[in-house]
């Protein structure tokens, strides 16, 4: 008889056992996060019912106690099934976003479905900037620190043309269809830079809202405004938060953009955001190709 090894995962010092989810899947999605041991006893273990692992999943203490069934909508949902952070509300705030780190200087990309994080993160690790996720803003709600979250980044429309026109590795993308029908670009962010260690624990993020420009300039200035965040009606993420708008005129400004974060958020002292738009001299989206 042959015996099915179970996945074992490990997010933020919690072991997570998964039972009942395509192993492919889990494996794409939550590679980085994958332990080859024995879990924790204290470990928490999600199964997935249905067919391929679809239709709900059932949380349960490593004793057995049942803790939360849930339907499964997907990977991407919020809050997402692994970890189960349904179970862990009083721990973690999440905000969507692509987060990168440089040095002591960490940067989370928030942006609707259609917006540019994507292009104008992969322009960041040319830049030797380092993901800390794809997907999702995860801050600590008793330390404040800023957790690893290594899934992919979810890209729609016309940024995922772009990625695919620069080039992406085999085995590190895919596509799937969103309850509308429309086509969604699934990508590792190791395929588009370096990763940080899931044990790392970066600064305190500077919150970047992405927005659409009303002219061609690529410009970073200081903002405020709400960032929703889960689990709802709680405090949310901490007010004093540094926070910026970086208006883009579309897929085309990413490499611009990733200068003005570069040059206006990694300097030390106190930052000097008034700083002219670099002239749009080339308009070919992200010209860098990702092999390189």
């Amino acid at each position: 008889m042959t015996v099915i090894e179970p996945i074992v995962l490990n997010f933020f010092g919690i072991d997570v056992v998964v039972d009942g989810a395509d192993r492919d899947a889990v494996a794409f999605h939550f590679g980085p996060h994958t332990v080859r041991r024995p879990p924790a006893p204290d470990h928490l273990r999600v199964e997935f019912g249905g067919t391929a692992g679809t239709g709900e999943f059932l949380v349960r203490r490593g004793d057995g106690t049942p803790l939360l069934r849930r339907a499964f909508r997907g990977w991407g949902n919020v809050p997402p099934p692994l970890p189960p952070f349904a179970v862990l509300a009083d721990r973690f705030h999440l905000v969507q976003a692509v987060v990168l780190a440089r040095g002591a200087t960490t940067v989370a990309l928030i942006g609707g479905p259609y917006a540019e994080q994507a292009n104008v993160a992969a322009a960041l690790a040319h830049r030797s900037w380092e993901f800390v996720s794809g997907r999702l803003l995860v801050v600590d709600r008793r330390t404040g620190q800023v957790l690893p979250y290594l899934a992919p980044l979810e890209v729609r429309g016309r940024p995922a043309g772009w990625l695919r026109g620069a080039g992406l590795p085999d085995g590190l993308w895919r596509t799937v269809t969103s309850p509308t029908g429309a086509e969604i670009l699934l990508v590792r962010p190791e395929c588009l830079g370096p990763v940080v260690p899931v044990r790392a624990r970066p600064a305190p993020p500077t919150l970047v809202r992405l927005c659409r420009g009303t002219d061609e300039g690529v410009r970073l200035t200081p903002w405020r405004g709400t960032v929703p965040a889960w689990p709802p009606g709680t405090a949310g993420l901490p007010a004093d938060l540094p926070a910026h708008r970086l208006e883009l005129p579309g897929v085309s400004g990413a490499e611009e953009a990733a200068g003005l974060i570069d040059q206006g958020l990694t300097q030390k002292g106190e930052p000097c955001l008034d700083v002219p738009a670099i002239p749009p001299a080339r308009r070919a989206g992200l010209t860098a190709s990702l092999r390189t």
